[in-house]
């Protein structure tokens, strides 16, 4: 255990001494201590007040000065010097309110049925369950295995319910609110605050490997969340789970749930209004996050069906550190209501808050390379974390999810980033739900964005920042629209779809026809690469196979922009100044038949041959390189204005040390390629993409020698690379025939 772990524990009146690591415990130790016991004492909790046990009394729950009656802190003193497990009933009482200091703490294991009696902590503190006890009575792991039902916890001083240990179940609790769910009653700490002090038998990367080996696959949408979560529990049994289910946490002072320590993992909160009322429509606030994970906890399952709004930080901060496994986040509703569309929510900064990495250590390597994976099928909109000082390139760090620090290996996959269902399943045509800052910001290297639908936030639907942020993989999301309505054009982010400042070797889409990603009716540009910083930063940032049209909607912008004029068409220029993303990679050139000079003049503009569509095209760039261009049809005038766009084809060239192209196919500088047929009267518009070689020991004189490799995925440094530059569009020109144009839908 580490100094923060220790100091936090000692901080919560928890033992701390237990060593990082115990690879010699047996699987199942932690509950040993229960099989040794004796069966089950029931103890009826049948008085209201909060006398101690009788000192006299040591054969039954017994109130002192009141010895017929057994109140709830008696029930405990006694089942404390008791063996075996414990059960404790309320008989005729509804609610206790505690004046002798606070509650004693449960070091053995029990079964509160709370009957929705009201534990009025009065400023003292109140359930406190620790995972160290008595040997001699069997509770050597102290109330590891209790469970605690239908209680309600507020007024306490510190946490409603701190539970150090494992194997918990905490179900049907109102913590931080009255019995309705309604009225807050505030707890000055945490609703629940999870921790241990016990450490797993085994965590070296033999046991976590085998344990990976295990997990369920990832399912990619709703429908398989449920069999994941029940799954994932029977896989990480021997880590001895903690169920967190069917709670209302609000109204507390500090976070809903907090997760602590490396010590504890597999913890499943499902089910649970946090931050919310009983109906999930009202916002109750806790005054930090709603879910907080840290302290290098690991394993845990957050969802599904958790409304997690309201509350006064991230709605889900994940902070946990380096992990031996990942984290789950699925199938949760994150700063919408959970059906009254007529209110709002939200989180008051962001959604989800990551700062986790895989931890890369020999004794206990993740063997899944991954920190955490958000999705599939969380609804994340409505979050208030503005963004847009500065606007609207530059601004604070507030997002539907936030991916920052040292965050490495975090996935979000499969997620509704901006947009609400109500209810869930059931989308609504709405921007009135969108996150105020961006749907999505990634600020460190080697993270996935993948099958999202990003859409309607206030700024940047998919943000990649920093001139050390690299090796970002964004795949099959759609960007600015939504499948259920696939022909409006509303649901726009509010500026950029895919905005990236600074960063390198960002992937956006990728070779097989399923990675494209759909950006379209964005309010600004459709992707935007801003404060490129020549050799070191701002490059490699590779656009392959997606459709980028449609955006510009109500701000001056392009589909495609590398801003060597901001916000507008580049067409054609000499290349590589200081200070432009992607090497400021010239765009090409379609011939359209009326060129006067240079390798297009004579060429015929695109036409229909058979069963091919030949295009000539030609372009001004930097050699000797390689180069794949790209090729679409759409159904406009210009790439802004089209609501068709369709993948073509593409083609491998090279050029010579001038920077024009030489390839068999490019006679004179001026390139043929032959494609699919397209419909008369649509036009073909294309990019292409340096994809020149590089290696990590760059050598010559000439522009490469300049270059080498950025990290790979997972920052990994790559030993061989592509350059991956890709340009902006080039010009649009039609298909020989005449103009008609088509309005076929998102090619989604």
């Amino acid at each position: 255990m580490n100094t923060m772990q220790s100091a936090h524990l000692r901080g919560k009146g928890l033992h701390s001494g237990a060593p990082r690591l115990r690879t010699l415990w047996l699987a199942g130790a932690l509950l040993g201590g229960l099989s040794l016991q004796a069966g089950a004492e029931t103890y009826n909790v049948n008085v209201s007040s909060d006398a101690p046990q009788d000192p006299a009394t040591t054969t039954k729950c017994a109130a002192q000065g009141d010895t017929s009656h057994c109140s709830l802190r008696a029930a405990i003193m006694f089942g404390n010097t008791r063996a075996g497990s414990h059960i404790i009933n309320f008989v005729g009482v509804t609610s206790i309110t505690v004046v002798n200091g606070g509650l004693p703490q449960m070091r053995a294991p029990y079964t509160v049925n709370g009957n929705k009696v009201t534990i009025n902590g009065n400023g003292r503190s109140c359930l406190d369950l620790t995972d160290s006890g008595t040997a001699a009575l069997g509770h050597a792991n102290g109330a590891t295995g209790s469970k605690i039902y239908n209680l309600v916890i507020g007024n306490c001083n510190g946490n409603g319910i701190s539970a150090n240990g494992h194997n918990y179940t905490f179900s049907g609790n109102y913590i931080g609110v009255n019995a309705t769910g309604a009225i807050a009653m505030p707890n000055t700490g945490d609703g629940i605050s999870l921790s241990a002090s016990h450490v797993y038998p085994d965590t070296s990367s033999g046991f976590l490997s085998n344990l990976y080996s295990q997990f369920p696959v990832q399912p990619v949408d709703a429908s398989a969340v449920n069999a994941f979560q029940s799954q994932l529990a029977t896989t990480l049994a021997s880590l001895q789970p903690v169920y967190v289910t069917g709670n209302v946490i609000s109204g507390n002072g500090g976070d809903g749930i907090e997760i602590f320590s490396q010590n504890l993992a597999a913890v499943f909160v499902s089910s649970n209004m946090i931050g919310t009322d009983l109906t999930g429509n009202v916002a109750i606030a806790n005054g930090g996050h709603g879910v907080n994970l840290t302290g290098t906890t690991f394993g845990n399952m957050i969802g599904p069906g958790n409304v997690i709004s309201g509350n006064g930080g991230n709605g889900i901060n994940d902070v946990s550190g380096a992990v031996y496994l990942p984290n789950f986040i699925m199938g949760n509703r994150i700063g919408l209501s959970a059906a009254n569309q007529a209110v709002h929510v939200g989180n008051t900064l962001s959604g989800i808050y990551v700062d986790s990495r895989p931890d890369t250590s020999g004794t206990s390597f993740n063997p899944s390379s991954t920190a955490a994976v958000i999705g599939p099928a969380n609804l994340i909109s409505d979050n208030k974390g503005a963004n847009n000082n500065a606007f609207p390139d530059v601004g604070a760090d507030y997002a539907g999810v936030m991916i920052t620090g040292a965050s490495n290996g975090v996935k979000v996959l499969y997620n509704t980033i901006g947009l609400a269902e109500f209810p869930t399943g059931t989308p609504i045509n709405s921007t009135a739900f969108g996150n105020k800052g961006d749907g999505i910001i990634v600020t460190t290297t080697g993270n996935a964005i993948t099958g999202n639908i990003v859409s309607a936030n206030a700024r940047h639907g998919i943000t990649v920042r920093g001139s050390s942020t690299n090796s970002t993989s964004i795949t099959k999301n759609l960007v600015g629209i939504s499948p259920r309505f696939a022909n409006v054009t509303t649901l726009g982010n509010g500026v950029d779809g895919i905005h990236i400042e600074t960063a390198a070797s960002t992937t956006v889409g990728g070779p097989n026809a399923t990675d494209r990603n759909v950006v379209v009716a964005n309010k600004r540009n459709g992707i935007k690469l801003y404060n490129g910083g020549g050799d070191t930063s701002g490059w490699a940032n590779l656009f392959q196979r997606n459709r980028v049209h449609g955006n510009a909607k109500t701000l001056a912008g392009v589909d495609i922009d590398l801003e060597h004029t901001a916000n507008a068409a580049d067409f054609d220029h000499s290349e590589f100044p200081a200070n432009y993303a992607n090497r400021d990679q010239n765009t090409p050139q379609i011939c359209a038949g009326n060129e006067i000079s240079g390798p297009c003049v004579g060429a015929p503009t695109p036409t229909n041959a058979g069963a091919n569509t030949a295009v000539r095209w030609t372009i001004t760039t930097h050699g000797p390189a390689n180069f794949r261009a790209e090729f679409f049809s759409i159904n406009a005038a210009t790439t802004t204005a089209a609501t068709s766009m369709v993948f073509l084809g593409e083609q491998l060239i090279t050029t010579d040390a001038a920077g024009k192209p030489n390839s068999g196919n490019c006679p004179a500088a001026r390139c043929t390629a032959s494609l699919p047929p397209v419909s008369s009267g649509r036009r073909v518009v294309m990019t292409v993409t340096d994809v020149t070689p590089l290696t990590n020991v760059p050598s010559g004189s000439g522009w490469q020698g300049q270059l080498k490799c950025f990290l790979g995925n997972n920052g990994i440094i790559l030993s061989a690379c592509n350059a991956n530059n890709t340009s902006e569009y080039s010009n649009v020109v039609a298909i020989a025939g005449g103009d008609v144009l088509f309005a076929n839908g998102y090619d989604l």
